[in-house]
């Protein structure tokens, strides 16, 4: 029995097979704690052996950086909906922002979104994966080692928390230099494990529950948590026709066939590409869901 990665709680028990590919998740299982409902790999993985894996993420889990201009549209365009995310919360809360520090940023959708929209922001950012550093580097961000000595107004960790085998110390040592009254923006993938064929490369399985009592224990207020993207009850039936249809219009899309599929949704505002538009809109990451849907959103404020 394994205490749970959130609560701390002993009330747990091994669910299912941990689905893997690499050896270093192949004495895991799949657990579930009965007092905050966190799921989560069992027993974790060796922690320097776990760093190394996430350390050459891109390569490890997806074969490389994304390449193809639809696929690049589609990051983007999901980056921007995150943006106009995390500033209604800014504005709502009348929070101020001058400094960013960013956990995992990849090569830099996000940042490079939200210096387009705020470019006297200083960003800093910690990035294990190195083949990042150098997209990062052409947005201006300050790439860090850790975010001991990083003063913030808002930290930003975009599906970095799935892959943390401690997120109470995770979280507790990114935002030690994160100001009073400052905000914390975590994006993560919700009970990923009903869709999709592989558990790995995460080690946590969010829902709302355990992500509200996170970020609550660890002192911080007006923590709001939402469902965003398409519903996973849709996402575990994927009928074959409604997939083949995807695709075909993915095919058409990168043949140059946007304007059909590139109608301005509510929930869209910022997306003025219409490629973004068109590659974003089947997986509905501009609509948020009142049932567990793709993607897991929380916004907190340092009290």
């Amino acid at each position: 029995m394994s205490r749970c990665p959130v609560c701390g709680e002993g009330n747990t028990r091994d669910v299912a097979p941990f689905r893997y590919k690499t050896p270093i998740f192949a004495a895991c299982a799949r657990a579930e704690c009965a007092e905050c409902g966190m799921v989560f790999a069992s027993p974790m993985p060796d922690g320097a052996i776990l760093s190394s894996y996430n350390a050459s993420y891109f390569a490890s889990a997806h074969g490389g950086q994304p390449r193809s201009r639809s696929a690049v549209a589609f990051l983007s365009a999901v980056a921007r909906l995150r943006l106009a995310f995390v500033q209604g919360f800014l504005a709502k809360h009348r929070i101020g922002v001058e400094r960013v520090l960013e956990f995992g940023p990849g090569p830099g959708f996000f940042a490079r979104s939200w210096l387009e929209s705020v470019p006297q922001s200083a960003y800093s950012a910690v990035e294990t994966d190195r083949s990042c550093h150098d997209s990062l580097r052409r947005l201006g961000v300050a790439l860090v080692p850790t975010a001991a000595d990083v003063v913030s107004d808002l930290v930003v960790m975009s599906h970095v928390l799935e892959h943390v085998p401690d997120p109470v110390s995770f979280i507790r040592i990114a935002t030690q230099a994160l100001r009073p009254g400052g905000a914390i923006f975590i994006e993560v993938p919700c009970r990923d494990w009903e869709h999709k064929d592989l558990d790995e490369p995460h080690v946590l399985f969010f829902d709302k529950e355990p992500m509200r009592r996170l970020l609550s224990a660890l002192g911080f207020v007006d923590v709001s948590v939402s469902y965003h993207g398409q519903r996973l009850s849709e996402l575990a039936a994927r009928p074959s026709l409604h997939a083949r249809l995807v695709q075909i219009r993915g095919k058409l899309i990168s043949l140059g066939w946007v304007a059909p599929f590139a109608k301005k949704r509510l929930g869209m505002e910022s997306l003025k590409d219409p490629l973004e538009r068109a590659v974003v809109a089947p997986f509905k990451a501009h609509e948020e869901s009142t049932e567990p849907a793709w993607w897991l959103r929380a916004v907190a404020r340092k009290a």
